[in-house]
């Protein structure tokens, strides 16, 4: 039976014929102590989480997008451009995805794969970036924002083959807090356990050798990154405009970079993982700020003109009311989470429960929704108009006005595990000047998984509320 979205955009057709001092969260009892006051592979003791005037509980930052003026060349691209250049990198962020769930299924889902990073394009590509502060004294740099990877990791003096950047490398020599990680370090044990052996390759499980800590960072196209697991402070702005001095914060110090594709190459310095893993960002430093952390990324007319706030610990759950919740599946990196169905004016299309077996991921990384094919197919079955944007479903309204059009089309929705996910007209179709409307969501590869994107969270207050396993939203204006 033809869906309500069919049938509204049938109808549609025929008509027209659109600064203080806190600790992190402990990965490891190192990570607590100064590691200027000890010989790295020591003991330290734990210490507890606060800051001077009381306990510190909400940082900020700011995602940039990567077609604001601060990151590319106004007017640079069209619309049309940026929307086939979107639809093509969100394809290639799904592969890796796919290849990295698959790794760590064929390995019995006991840990994370050595294909552990999501970085699935070029870094001229990356969606949204933010400025991290490491080092005393303090050294700045742009960095990757991802909800798909853990490792924090920044490129490093001396580095034997690195990418180009702005901004120079990362420099430990300058730095009086920084400290190279041991294989006998704990926290390079918790690294070891949790990834597999040749992720560390110079450190087994229960090693005591006081050989530095090495990471080996791979991504699906066989370009990879490697370097040291070090320890450095990490300067962070909480919400009344204080810096917030972590010390011991543990990254990724990259030395060598490979690359055939040019994978590893662009405008930015590093990556911040916003993942679930034990390395990630917010992991290490959950116990600080209550292990919540949400965004409000702006739409697409305003990505060229906003920054979108990033929110970790009470702040993200300030202001904001009405959010549904959804439970968070078991995954050891991204955020995935059930769906029953999807929807469309209310009504649930005849998609097979199996379609939907693999979980679907939040993504900040992935711009266009990737559905799985069977799901993309009973979501549009009917004809489209040639031409359009490459890759993409389109139809033509002409003759309706751009107000006209996002009243004639229905709500889609993912029902997800005890919440529903609604888009907006804007969420779910780009519209070109020509009366020009594509549905802003891609076929994944069978048996994937499907992934909503950026584009669809685009409005939405995001809560990865990861003390309780669960994501919430709310959708509201994040332009003001």
């Amino acid at each position: 039976m033809a869906s309500s979205l069919v049938l509204c955009l049938v109808s549609l057709l025929i008509a027209t014929i659109s600064t203080t001092t806190c600790s992190p969260q402990e990965l490891n009892p190192d990570a607590n102590s100064d590691p200027t006051d000890r010989p790295s592979g020591s003991p330290g003791q734990s210490e507890t989480p606060e800051m001077s005037g009381g306990p510190w509980r909400s940082i900020q930052a700011e995602l940039v997008h990567k077609d604001h003026p601060l990151r590319a060349a106004p007017g640079s691209l069209s619309f049309k451009e940026r929307a086939e250049r979107d639809f093509l990198s969100s394809r290639r962020r799904s592969e890796v995805l796919r290849s990295r769930h698959e790794r760590w299924l064929a390995g019995g889902g006991g840990g994370l794969p050595t294909y552990v990073s999501n970085l699935s394009t070029n870094v001229n590509e990356a969606e949204y970036v933010m400025t991290i502060s490491l080092g005393t004294p303090a050294q700045n740099f742009v960095a990757i924002a991802d909800t798909g990877s853990d490792l924090t990791w920044l490129q490093c003096q001396p580095c034997a083959h690195c990418f180009p950047q702005a901004d120079p490398l990362y420099d430990p020599s300058r730095s009086s807090s920084h400290a190279n990680l041991t294989c006998a370090d704990s926290a390079c044990q918790r690294f070891t356990s949790q990834y597999p052996a040749d992720w560390h390759s110079n450190c087994p499980v229960q090693s005591s050798s006081n050989a530095s800590c090495n990471f080996f960072y791979a991504y699906g196209d066989g370009s990879n990154t490697t370097g040291d697991i070090a320890v450095d402070t990490i300067h962070l702005t909480s919400t009344d405009g204080a810096v917030a001095d972590v010390p011991n914060f543990a990254f990724g110090c990259s030395q060598s970079t490979f690359s055939d594709s040019g994978l590893l190459s662009g405008n930015v310095d590093g990556l911040v993982g916003l993942g679930q893993g034990d390395i990630s960002f917010p992991s290490q430093l959950g116990a600080s700020f209550g292990n919540i952390f949400s965004y409000c990324l702006v739409p697409a007319k305003g990505v060229a003109t906003q920054t979108s706030p990033l929110l970790f610990g009470s702040a993200a759950l300030s202001n904001v009311t009405g959010i549904q919740y959804t439970p968070i599946l078991d995954d050891p990196s991204v955020y995935n989470v059930g769906v029953q169905a999807i929807s469309v004016a209310g009504q649930p299309l005849g998609i097979p429960s199996s379609v939907f077996a693999n979980g679907t991921t939040f993504d900040s990384g992935t711009t266009i929704t990737q559905l799985e094919p069977q799901a993309l197919d009973a979501l549009v079955p009917f004809p489209q108009i040639p031409g359009g944007i490459s890759g993409f479903h389109c139809w033509n309204a002409s003759g309706l006005t751009d107000a006209d059009i996002p009243r004639s089309v229905p709500t889609v929705s993912f029902n997800l595990t005890g919440a529903n996910y609604d888009l907006t007209y804007d969420n779910t179709f780009l519209t070109l000047d020509d009366a020009t409307f594509c549905l802003a969501m891609g076929n994944n590869t069978l048996g994937a998984g499907s992934i909503i994107g950026n584009y669809q969270q685009r409005n939405v207050y995001m809560v990865y509320d990861r003390a309780n396993s669960q994501i919430g939203f709310v959708q509201r204006n994040c332009m003001t």
